[in-house]
């Protein structure tokens, strides 16, 4: 049996059964013992399930609801500053990019090379306060609502400026991603805003730390076959 095939059982096994022993479940999906621990072993290691002692479970997916920025600015920091890295090495000289709104970008803010000549749009006020600190020369705010809660610039306005954009590359921050490569924010006019750079970019990256793995949020703005996610 292919191990493709092998992990999409056990996933759908797991789904029925709460916690799953891994004798039965050897017997049941007619896998051997050795095979279904090295299996689970590997699915552990994709945060898919969970081992126990003499069994397994399945991680269940969470339902994330929208914190204030000044929060997210202090969790997983050193994860969002490794993907901020990650981020950092796709930008190329001369290049036009969209910073999003959210802590991922703003740690993504922080670290870009002025010296790369970049034109850099932007829908947050603190992306644009780092990049000025850094001495980026070509900065544009979009402009509309201030959100509080999110630090973002979201409206009517923001959308139809970014008509008028083309970006090389853009960095959308997202809040959840389900296994099923489906992408979430927490409002449809956040959503608005994401699906619009996305629309107006020739590559797009979202910025996901594992917080935001394996869970869903209220709107579902994108998938990852046109957002590839950077985790």
């Amino acid at each position: 049996m292919l191990k493709e095939i092998r992990f999409e059982n056990i996933l759908n096994y797991l789904k029925n059964n709460d916690i799953a022993e891994i004798e039965k479940m050897s017997k049941d999906l007619k896998i051997s013992l050795t095979t279904l621990r090295r299996d689970l072993s590997e699915l552990e290691i994709e945060n898919k399930i969970v081992k126990l002692h003499g069994g397994a479970k399945l991680v269940k997916e969470k339902l994330i609801s929208e914190d204030f920025l000044e929060n997210k600015l202090q969790t997983n920091v050193e994860e969002k500053k490794q993907l901020a890295q990650i981020a950092n090495r796709k930008i190329k000289a001369n290049t036009t990019l969209f910073l999003d709104a959210g802590s991922n970008p703003y740690f993504l803010a922080k670290i870009i090379d002025p010296s790369l000549n970049l034109t850099i749009v932007t829908n947050s006020i603190i992306n644009v306060q780092e990049l000025v600190k850094n001495g980026h020369q070509k900065i544009y705010l979009l402009g509309g609502k201030f959100t509080d809660v999110t630090g973002a610039i979201l409206g009517y306005e923001a959308i139809e400026a970014l008509k008028n954009y083309a970006f090389d590359l853009s960095f959308v921050g997202v809040n959840a991603v389900d296994d099923q490569g489906n992408v979430y924010t927490t409002s449809s006019d956040h959503a608005q805003i994401k699906i619009e750079i996305i629309k107006h970019s020739s590559k797009a990256f979202g910025l996901a730390d594992s917080s935001k793995l394996h869970s869903k949020s209220f709107y579902k703005f994108t998938t990852i076959k046109d957002l590839e996610i950077i985790s």
